[in-house]
């Protein structure tokens, strides 16, 4: 399951690579990273031994701890979710 997240500014203290490498380490198991661009980050999700909201979950929960702005989201099969809601 492709997940991308979009946002328009980074918190402040993180560069891309911060986040990207932070993220690689918390979806170890559950995930990888795909791509990326000035705005967004793209996730892989599918696990054959995993179910992907594990993966979800971990991402909004980095987010949210981060203090990404209430603008950022996560995007699944094209249906964007704020990471507060």
């Amino acid at each position: 399951m492709e997940m991308y997240i979009r946002f328009s500014a980074l918190p402040e203290g993180l560069s891309l690579e911060d986040v990207k490498l932070d993220l690689a380490t918390l979806l170890e198991d559950d995930g990888w990273l795909t791509g990326s661009g000035p705005d967004f980050i793209e996730l892989e999700l599918e696990d054959e031994r995993r179910n992907p909201k594990y993966g979800i979950l971990t991402v909004k929960g980095y987010l949210q701890k981060a203090k990404f702005s209430p603008d950022t989201t996560l995007e699944l099969a094209g249906t964007p979710t704020g990471i507060y809601d």
